[in-house]
């Protein structure tokens, strides 16, 4: 059972962070910390395949769901990484109806989808029996594309049709600097891309996220109060160097008076 995927349904809140660097130590420590889901980055990482595994075991070890962001909307991409078995696939940059239901084909096995049979970690390496494994195969991955550009908002109506796509994330920088705003989440038409996204994929009944960076209370509170159902912050390196980096100044200060 996809504990993320039973959470969301209920309408509960879900907490995330993201996980960029290569060493699946930072994964198991995050997981044993309390977030409901890892948002593992493959898209702006050098995480081969073989360090995604890693990642998934040592999460997986904690009971802890990995949605796993693909570089691209290419099943060729997508197919290893759901071999492995994660909790489910982010596909970035995804801007069309048509995008959209390439997406979750390539996560779903006929007749509903296109996804190729060979499933490794994904059925235990053939100990799940076959009729076992398919009976919740497509259902055990949580399907979410990224809104994030202003074409995907333009088409965004017809997007949220499709059934199979299980939440949506919206993408604040690429979504900005597609109207050529890059980081101005705050102004006025980028705000009201997000209020529109937002609204749109809750009136389809569809939970929607967002992922953000390191951010203060205060800016976690608005993306409560706009209705957030997931939001995934900041990631390991930022952990590493915020703490860091009190430690540096607490020893300036009793150290060397500074």
């Amino acid at each position: 059972m996809n504990t993320l995927k039973e959470k969301i349904k209920r309408g509960e809140k879900a907490l995330g962070t993201h996980v960029q660097l290569n060493n699946y130590q930072t994964t198991e420590l995050i997981a044993s910390l309390g977030y409901d889901y890892i948002w593992l980055d493959t898209e702006h990482t050098s995480i081969s395949l073989e360090q995604v595994e890693y990642h998934l075991m040592a999460a997986r070890a904690w009971g802890v769901t990995t949605l796993v962001r693909v570089p691209w909307n290419d099943p060729v991409r997508m197919k290893p990484i759901l071999e492995m078995g994660p909790g489910g696939i982010i596909v970035p940059m995804v801007n069309s109806y048509e995008e959209a239901l390439m997406a979750v084909k390539g996560m779903m096995y006929p007749p509903r989808g296109t996804r190729g049979f060979g499933p490794r970690h994904a059925n235990m390496y053939g100990n799940i029996p076959l009729d076992e494994y398919l009976k919740d195969a497509d259902e055990n991955i949580m399907r979410v594309i990224q809104i994030e550009h202003i074409d995907a908002v333009r088409d965004l109506k017809r997007i949220v049709t499709i059934d199979e796509i299980d939440a949506f994330i919206i993408g604040p920088m690429d979504l900005s600097a597609s109207i050529g705003k890059m980081g101005k989440i705050d102004d006025p038409e980028v705000s009201a891309l997000i209020d529109e996204i937002i609204a749109t994929v809750h009136a389809a009944g569809k939970p929607v996220g967002v992922s953000f960076g390191m951010c203060p209370k205060e800016v976690i509170a608005q993306w409560r109060d706009r209705g957030v159902d997931m939001i995934s912050l900041a990631n390991e390196h930022d952990f590493i160097a915020a703490q860091g980096k009190i430690v540096l100044d607490n020893m300036k200060e009793v150290m060397l008076g500074k």
